[in-house]
């Protein structure tokens, strides 16, 4: 079943004649754009898609099925452009009227969202941005295929970083061969890479710097690629040089972390559980405080989406969920360790998306 086939049983299901769904991530799922802002379901089948008017062409180009408009308070429209008169809410309103919708549901409205476009409506919006993120959050085949494609390119960019460590090269230029990578291959990094050295690898979210590589340094690999708007995002830890028993004890640590936790992923496991596995594993080693983040997320056409698996989630796996796995220990002023690897979630366990060696010798 299509994306647009799945909305569209949730629609009936609802009992409602049209849903508005807006942010960009929710409009490019339903049409594989994200170039208009909000897009309308009606309960026949129909897509509108709006679109601001410097992004009409574009949408035009990559909603396919379905209608495109322009929106715009001032304006000459050119002989393609179908233009509706108002901001964004004038015209989701004023096509939400044409079409005698009197039960409008909405996804991923703001408060302040949900309530100009109640107020032009003249009644009340039923959300129903859970049930979205439900569907979005089971990977159908075609996402699937994406996803994986994503990931072959990350993980050629990661044999490429690798390749790359040499004493006095410097974060920046790694990550500009990493980028290079992608490139090249026709997709888009999913973030900004992250390539940190000795004690910039201590900082989860290290940002590359002039920092050069010296013997005994950790280095720390994170990166991800889109491909047709879907992301990857795997990391890496390596030794330049041979590794010291400290540096041993940290990978193995948190290898024993990973695995501890990959064996309690399946459909219906409580996603905080699958935290506390990893979590206990490192206390089990004596480094659980050095543990200072969530194990994973859910990935998909954003880069952090649902679920999320740490000490507080009440969220529970799904069949298909698409999740990383990234327990990793962060010691200030030394240095830190992290391994991420991208699961798909199955009904008795999982499949492994990453498969890059995580061997900690270069």
């Amino acid at each position: 079943m299509s994306r647009r086939a799945r909305v569209l049983e949730l629609v009936e299901s609802k009992g409602l004649d049209a849903v508005v769904v807006l942010s960009q991530s929710n409009v490019f799922y339903l049409t594989s754009s994200d170039a208009p802002s909000a897009a309308i379901l009606f309960r026949d089948g129909r897509l509108v898609a709006l679109a601001p008017r410097l992004e009409y062409l574009r949408a035009l180009e990559e909603v396919g099925e379905g209608e495109v408009y322009a929106y715009a308070k001032f304006f000459e429209p050119s002989e393609y452009e179908k233009v509706v008169p108002g901001d964004l809410y004038d015209a989701l309103a004023s096509l939400l009227r044409q079409e005698d919708a009197r039960s409008t549901g909405v996804v991923g409205a703001s408060l302040e969202a949900k309530q100009k476009l109640a107020e032009k409506l003249g009644g009340e919006l039923a959300d129903i941005t859970k049930e979205f993120t439900m569907l979005r959050r089971s990977k159908d085949q075609e996402e699937l295929r994406l996803m994986k494609r994503a990931v072959a390119i990350a993980e050629e960019a990661m044999r490429v970083a690798v390749d790359s460590l040499e004493r006095g090269v410097t974060e920046a230029e790694v990550l500009a061969r990493v980028l290079s990578v992608i490139a090249r291959r026709g997709a888009l990094p999913s973030f900004t890479p992250i390539i940190a050295f000795g004690e910039h690898s201590a900082h989860p979210h290290a940002k590359p710097s002039s920092r050069e590589l010296r013997d005994g340094d950790l280095v720390k690999l994170d990166l991800g690629a889109r491909v047709g708007g879907y992301c990857s995002d795997i990391t890496r830890t390596f030794v330049y040089g041979t590794p010291s028993p400290k540096q041993e004890r940290l990978f193995k640590a948190v290898l024993k972390a990973q695995q501890k936790a990959l064996e309690a992923v399946a459909k219906g496991m409580p996603a905080k559980q699958v935290f506390f596995k990893a979590y206990d594993a490192l206390k089990e080693e004596g480094l659980h405080t050095y543990f200072n983040h969530g194990l994973g997320h859910g990935i998909g056409v954003d880069i952090h989406e649902a679920p999320t698996l740490n000490s507080e989630s009440d969220e529970v796996l799904v069949e298909n969920d698409v999740v990383t796995v990234e327990p990793g220990l962060y010691l200030a002023g030394y240095g830190g360790v992290r391994i991420e690897d991208m699961v798909l979630v199955l009904e008795g366990g999982y499949e492994e998306l990453t498969r890059f060696a995580k061997d900690p010798v270069i």
